[in-house]
């Protein structure tokens, strides 16, 4: 890592100070201004005489990568000679990869020839400027630091016991890691079949031959599906292992973060290990084990398709996004045998005849954990008389599935045994958390002697009790630092902390309450202590105030963690911060899952009746925004149904015009036409002038989507009346309103009306208002690409369009992505243009249908089909351009087929003109071939 003062100097003319500035900014929020050389930053330092010689002292000692924005205003400065003269001297000393120039035109510089390397700025936005700025740093940190030690980050649980079998399962990781091309193992399996067990028995056998290894576990408390979890805390450790100077916060869109780790371990040969999965998994009913996390997806489908050394996963349901990847197995892992359980008893020091012994492994299932859990019993308390496991009570409660009611037995007799020890205690306490626990939280819960947990418990007893679950039972395990050493983090099975922590919930609601409101306060002033502020800026700042919620909704606390960490500390108020301003839907999502009693129907009746209707809306908000949109569709009808009874009509507006345009992403437009009026009768009965602008543009959107133009047009100029009312300062419909209006304009050839109309919105969010929507500064610049695209203004049309592209990245929104992408596919399969790009346009293509297919977006896979259609008839029509990846698997005739049948269910007659020219031009093409083997 460098030690220089800044990590980034900037070199460029004041003609392009504007963009360079916006470069700063995004290096600033990554890096910190204090690592970030940009002259304005520096003012009263640089007001001396001699800043000639300081200037060049900053930028050829005191910086680490010198970005260079080079252009014929760049070689006519004098200020830019100085600074140049520093990168000429670092040339000469052969550290040109500390230099990475940068070109707005290809004006000559001295000491700059035609065959070194460079970025081309034109028609690349700021934010994608400062992201390659902040790769090429990345990579020279790299260079610079080659690990000499390893690269050890263990968060895997030690497991006590002798390992047996699993022949089969070792060989397929020896096999992979030796280099057979497999680049992803999934073992699936139950809970408490060995999965970790395994991994440990394996990474243990070859500590010598892996340089680098991240393991990690998402495994949440027992196996429910309803749990919302965050991979935000996984991505910042694992960046900080392999020494990313890049901060959560940074990135433009969750893929960008996903996509870097893949490039971090990549840069060597080590092992991931992501255990416990499932929890960022679709796993209920009717789903296929999809992926919730964007970043994981995006990480695991990168690695999927290059990784020098290995990903493991366990979970219990198979990744879906990996079902057609060639390097990756699938690996189902199987209950123990029958010969392997009963060594296992046996290695736990229990007797018994062969056949007693085969009886008690197969009473138990041949689960893994069960089976040491009973030895252990059976040893300590019976002198591992196998005979004497019929003393073991049934359940009083027949939980859980087949497997884990076997362990969960065993884990009863535990409580009876531990009654009144502090063993129990703290196995109860170890229930209140869903992952391991350092002494500095066990010490909070300690000093607040908490009757039956830690009140009359000497610290002597504590240890000792530590130290017994740990060595003679087995249930407490610890990790491993680098050097070997156990850490003070204590951990257990996920199904040990769901049996306990549900045992102290129902028994001892008294305590439970009172051990989650202590660290609901611990939490909450924690990063006060840490960060001395109490607005937070980033994800890995907030994770304290994200524990705080948890503990806080635990205790019953749901509307006071609501009203003093989430509405104000972590959302920042009415400015929703982390969806508009850092774009982590995931983690909003996360955090509002503890206001559920059933996620994402039935909200805690801890909220007053306003704000369970308003997290109902919320999470469907969320929902959508991550492409989940049919786990959106009950919690917005519940809000709905929650605010009609309030006759809250305004916020019934808002929540009927979100369940419109759901309906409408969907491909149930019938229903979002009917929704979208409905939404306009409560807009009216609120009497408030937005609303009833705003939901006529809803409606005016479905109806346009329906092929009723006329009615459509008609119901968008009603809705600007209704704008000039209400604002007549800006007379124009503007933000999400103006874009469905000028969609439709476009569609009508009204090209220089929708230039006019966007230039205006654009010019609304940049000079006149608060961009409080990451989303809202995009639409216009795609209305401004779509319109220069029908103009034939490639240019133009590019430049706009890969800036709308990078903004709705960053803004995080699923619904409104493919649009922007289908918009610049079209525009580089257009013949005319003669920049084309078919390989572009596939991969755009693809990304819409990794989008919109497994979230259900029929319309956007309805305009996918016919433009990958328009794309295969364009390759047809110029084969020199033809794509280089590879080839559709589909015909033109079989993607024209597939909307007509998209279209025909969903109503979106929008389309039906486009649908009837491609199949004239089949029917063309089809009589011209006739009678050779050509297929379409």
């Amino acid at each position: 890592m460098t030690t220089k003062r800044f990590q980034v100097a900037l070199s460029f003319p004041g003609e392009h100070r504007n963009y360079v500035s916006q470069v700063a900014e995004v290096l600033a929020e990554s890096l910190g201004k204090d690592k970030v050389f940009y002259d304005q930053w520096h003012t009263a330092e640089l007001a001396r005489p001699d800043m000639d010689v300081l200037l060049q002292s900053l930028y050829h000692d005191h910086s680490g990568l010198l970005v260079p924005f080079l252009c014929a205003d760049y070689e006519r400065k004098e200020w830019c000679g100085l600074e140049l003269r520093a990168i000429r001297d670092l040339i000469k000393k052969q550290q040109s990869k500390d230099i990475m120039p940068m070109r707005f035109d290809n004006a000559e510089i001295p000491g700059f020839y035609s065959i070194d390397g460079y970025v081309d700025l034109n028609d690349l936005a700021p934010q994608r400027a400062a992201e390659l700025i902040l790769q090429r740093l990345q990579l020279n940190q790299v260079a610079i630091s080659k690990p000499a030690s390893k690269i050890f980050s263990d968060r895997l649980p030690t497991v006590k016991g002798e390992f047996f079998g699993r022949e089969a399962e070792l060989k397929l990781l020896n096999d992979a890691w030796a280099g057979n091309g497999t680049r992803i193992i999934q073992f699936i399996a139950p809970g408490g079949t060995g999965k970790t067990k395994l991994l440990r028995h394996w990474l243990d056998h070859h500590t010598n031959d892996i340089d680098t290894l991240i393991a990690w576990s998402f495994y949440s408390q027992g196996s429910s599906e309803d749990k919302q979890v965050s991979a935000s805390p996984f991505f910042s450790h694992a960046f900080d292992k392999l020494g990313s100077v890049r901060s959560l916060s940074s990135f433009a869109t969750e893929e960008d973060k996903g996509e870097h780790l893949a490039d971090l371990l990549r840069q060597q040969r080590g092992v991931l290990v992501l255990d416990g999965l499932e929890p960022l998994q679709h796993a209920g009913k009717g789903m296929r084990g999809e992926l919730k996390d964007r970043a994981i997806r995006q990480l695991l489908r990168s690695l999927s398709g290059q990784n020098n050394g290995l990903c493991i996963i366990t979970t219990r349901i198979a990744v879906h996004e990996l079902s057609d990847r060639t390097h990756v197995i699938a690996h189902d892992l199987q209950n123990l045998t029958l010969n392997d359980g009963v060594k296992l008893l046996q290695s736990l020091g229990i007797q018994g005849s062969r056949k007693e012994l085969e009886k008690a492994v197969m009473d138990y299932g041949c689960h893994a954990l069960a089976l040491s859990l009973l030895g252990n019993v059976l040893r300590l308390r019976h002198k591992g008389d196998v005979l004497k496991r019929n003393m073991l009570k049934d359940l009083v409660k027949a939980d859980g599935n087949r497997e884990s009611r076997h362990a969960f037995k065993v884990m009863q007799a535990y409580e009876e045994w531990f009654a009144d020890e502090p063993e129990l205690a703290l196995l109860y306490l170890l229930g209140l958390f869903d992952h391991p626990i350092g002494q500095d939280v066990l010490q909070v819960l300690w000093d607040e002697q908490i009757p039956n947990l830690t009140a009359g418990i000497s610290e002597d007893d504590w240890l000792e009790a530590i130290a017994t679950l740990r060595e003679e039972h087995h249930l407490l395990s610890q990790h491993n630092k680098s050097d070997g050493a156990l850490d003070d983090q204590l951990d257990c099975h996920p199904l040990i902390r769901e049996y306990f922590g549900k045992q102290l919930r129902e028994k001892q609601p008294d305590t439970w309450r009172q051990a989650h409101t202590r660290l609901y306060e611990y939490y909450k002033t924690l990063p006060q202590k840490l960060y001395g502020k109490e607005l937070l800026d980033t994800l890995e700042e907030m994770q304290p105030l994200f524990s705080a919620v948890t503990h806080g909704c635990a205790a019953g606390l749901h509307q006071q963690a609501f009203n003093e960490v989430f509405f104000p500390l972590i959302n920042h108020k009415d400015e929703y911060y982390l969806t508009k301003k850092l774009g982590a839907f995931s983690d909003d999502l996360a955090a509002l899952a503890h206001f559920f009693t059933i996620p994402w129907n039935i909200p805690a009746s801890g909220l007053t009746e306003f704000w369970q209707a308003d997290v109902l809306g919320w999470a469907g908000y969320n929902l959508r925004a991550l492409g989940r949109l049919c786990e959106a569709l009950e919690p917005i009808q519940a809000a709905i149904d929650n605010f009609v009874k309030q006759e809250n009509w305004l916020e019934a507006a808002k929540s009927v015009g979100s369940l419109s345009q759901l309906q409408l992403n969907l491909g149930n437009v019938k229903a979002a036409v009917s929704i979208g009026k409905w939404s306009m009768d409560y807009a009216d009965k609120s009497r408030d002038s937005f609303q009833r602008m705003s939901k006529r543009t809803i409606h005016a959107d479905a109806l346009h989507q329906a092929g009723e133009i006329a009615m459509a047009l008609e119901l968008f100029q009603v809705a600007e009346q209704l704008q000039q009312e209400f604002q007549p300062e800006y007379p124009r419909l503007y933000s999400l309103e103006g874009f469905r209006y000028c969609i439709l304009l476009l569609s009508q050839g009204k090209t220089a009306e929708v230039l006019e109309r966007a230039e205006y919105d654009l010019d609304c969010w940049t000079n006149h208002f608060t961009n409080d929507s990451l989303t809202v500064f995009a639409l216009p610049k795609l209305v401004l690409g779509c319109a220069y695209f029908q103009k034939r203004d490639f240019q133009q049309a590019f430049r706009w369009l890969d800036q709308a592209v990078a903004s709705l990245r960053v803004a995080g929104y699923q619904e409104q992505l493919p649009s922007g992408l289908l918009a610049r596919a079209a525009l580089y399969r257009d013949t005319r243009n003669p920049n084309r790009d078919f390989t572009r346009a596939r991969q755009d293509l693809q990304e819409v249908y990794d989008i919109a297919e497994p979230s259900g977006m029929r319309l956007h896979l309805t305009d996918y089909h016919l433009e990958m259609a328009r794309l295969l008839l364009a390759e047809r029509e110029d084969p020199a351009s033809r794509s280089s990846g590879n080839g559709d698997v589909l015909t033109i005739q079989a993607h024209v087929t597939k909307a007509a049948k998209l279209i025909e269910e969903t109503g979106y007659k929008r389309r039906l003109p486009e649908l009837q020219e491609l199949q004239h031009k089949l029917s063309a093409i089809a009589a011209n071939d006739a009678g050779s083997n050509i297929q379409c």
